[in-house]
């Protein structure tokens, strides 16, 4: 399929309009030259609105869905400086809707003890926030997984009362999510097309999957042969290959695609994680300081400074060769760059 009738074939599903796209491909010149490649940087963290990210794009289908049934409420889920949150309530009052967020905190106490980055966002925008304190030995993904459970119960009583609720799933995991990346992946698609780059390598920074599901659907529709790469900010469930190419497969069923994605095909590089889900380590840090330094562009602490780090790796180890053209694609999360030290680690060194 061409990059137009994809185009149209995605556009023409339920939607609502919430971000500034096509979001900016960019040039770094001076990465460019010091790696002797051809690097290009997807902005999605211009995305919009209230600081963007790349959670944007699959909102505008779950929220598009949720006014479809008449909800009052959103309830999603995350860590407590969740860019995913934040980009939740931004979108949902920009629709009229009421945002609940369930947030993990794993830090001293039962809560923060100051409003930093992404919560203070979520504060002034009044989201309802409830925290989940994870057990000791509970990995994070069992931790969101418990919150879950628990928020039923509000919904039920809310429901009961005459409420009508939309639950998001952790980073927009689903079908209906991953759609906003498959058409994130025709809009690349078409800016590559308009400015003649062959694009060799695409890089991203993948947390729950839903991100990458949505890429290797626009892939598949496309038969693109542009390798991804997405470089995990957390200890990965071993099935996780596996869910995300049913994901990607369920969703090209539902479009009515005659093509498969193969979780042996798919490149989750798990060597960038450091200690663990938002603990800052010295390459990340360093990615931070190097984009900043060289191209004026700021990453997040969580996020794309770890999937940077693997970007720059690569450069350096001649992994990504020279001469070739790869690109990042900076999902956002800006905000978090000022969340606690823990979080953010030694940058002004």
């Amino acid at each position: 399929m061409d990059v137009n009738e994809a185009e149209k074939l995605l556009l023409n599903l339920p939607r609502v309009p919430i971000g500034f796209f096509p979001t900016p491909l960019q040039k770094l010149d001076n990465l460019s030259k010091k790696y002797q490649a051809n690097l290009y940087m997807k902005r999605d963290d211009l995305s919009g609105p209230e600081f963007g990210g790349n959670k944007i794009r699959k909102l505008e289908f779950l929220l598009a869905d949720a006014l479809s049934k008449k909800a009052e409420y959103v309830f999603t889920y995350g860590a407590h400086q969740s860019n995913h949150c934040r980009e939740t309530v931004a979108a949902c009052r920009k629709l009229g809707l009421k945002p609940v967020l369930y947030l993990l905190y794993l830090g001293e106490g039962n809560y923060p003890s100051e409003n930093r980055g992404n919560l203070l966002l979520d504060k002034i925008m009044g989201a309802e926030i409830r925290y989940v304190r994870p057990t000791p030995g509970m990995s994070a993904y069992e931790a969101v997984v418990e919150s879950y459970k628990i928020s039923a119960e509000y919904i039920h009583q809310l429901e009961e009362s005459g409420h009508r609720c939309y639950d998001i799933p952790v980073g927009g995991f689903s079908p209906l999510g991953s759609l906003g990346f498959a058409l994130g992946f025709i809009e690349l698609a078409k800016q590559l097309q308009e400015h003649s780059i062959k694009l060799d390598y695409l890089f991203h920074a993948t947390g729950s999957g839903g991100t990458l599901a949505g890429l290797l659907v626009g892939k598949a529709i496309l038969d693109s042969d542009i390798k991804i790469i997405s470089v995990s900010v957390d200890s990965e469930p071993e099935d996780k290959a596996k869910r995300i190419a049913e994901m990607a497969n369920e969703v090209l069923n539902n479009l009515g695609i005659n093509k498969r994605v193969d979780e042996n095909e798919i490149t989750i590089e798990t060597g960038y994680i450091g200690e663990g889900y938002e603990k800052p380590c010295e390459k990340s840090t360093n990615a931070i300081k190097e984009l900043a330094m060289e191209e004026g562009i700021v990453l997040d602490p969580v996020y794309t400074a770890k999937a940077m780090s693997a970007f720059l790796d690569y450069l350096k180890k001649g992994t990504i060769p020279q001469g070739c053209n790869a690109m990042f694609w900076h999902t956002g999360g800006t905000p978090a760059i000022f969340a606690e030290k823990e979080i953010v680690g030694q940058i002004d060194a």
